[in-house]
């Protein structure tokens, strides 16, 4: 019998660079602040290439509290709505940066962690004895367990230890990204700031900025 990818003891995966987390229609690969500036970096964008490759997909209809405090990245404030942030897709429904005919990624080196962790997803725990504790936990992804085929009895077993390092960085990423997000929210409830998705890369490029101008 067939033992189930989600009942695995131990977690096994190998990737066989089928593209299916590429191609997927279904699947919107988010990316955080961190994600766009290296991108923007690498690839030498100007703000008008960077909204070029990035889509922000509005909600067909406004979601939940319960909805949101599930969401492992939050909306931001648009002019059209509450929106995703992540990267765009042609009209067949593949990655922008997928090379159909070469079968691979275009940014590889440098691809958002929400790619980079697949098909994994990490959560942290925390010591409820020990405030200052806490342990990364890591499982499959509800889309790795439905289409990814190096997830597989015959897979070789994972270095947890390498996989848990990648999942800290992006939970790291995640948490500024996160409170990023919270405030350019907050300030635009409160009328403070134009909610534009143009705005929102400039205050992203503006962190660049202070990053390497600290004084």
């Amino acid at each position: 019998m067939v033992q189930k990818k989600e009942e695995f003891k131990d977690l096994r995966f190998e990737c066989l660079r089928c593209g299916n987390c590429c191609v997927d229609k279904n699947t919107l690969v988010n990316v955080t602040y961190s994600d766009i500036l290296r991108i923007k970096k690498s690839l030498n964008l100007k703000i008008e290439e960077i909204l070029e490759i990035l889509g922000f997909y509005i909600f067909d209809k406004s979601p939940s509290k319960e909805e949101l405090g599930k969401m492992v990245i939050p909306p931001i404030e648009t002019e059209r709505g509450l929106a995703f942030t992540g990267l765009k897709k042609k009209p067949s429904g593949e990655c922008y940066f997928y090379d159909d005919k070469g079968k691979k990624c275009l940014i590889y080196k440098i691809r958002p962690m929400f790619c980079r962790t697949f098909p994994f997803t990490f959560r942290i725990f925390f010591n409820k004895e020990i405030a200052n504790k806490a342990k990364i936990r890591m499982q499959y992804t509800e889309k790795g367990i439905e289409y990814c085929p190096g997830i597989c009895e015959n897979a070789p077993l994972i270095d947890e230890d390498e996989w848990i390092k990648v999942g800290k960085i992006a939970i790291e990423e995640m948490s500024a990204n996160n409170i990023l997000i919270k405030q350019w929210n907050e300030a635009s409830q409160k009328g403070k700031i134009t909610p534009t998705a143009r705005n929102f890369v400039l205050t992203i490029l503006n962190l660049e900025k202070k990053d390497s101008n600290p004084d």
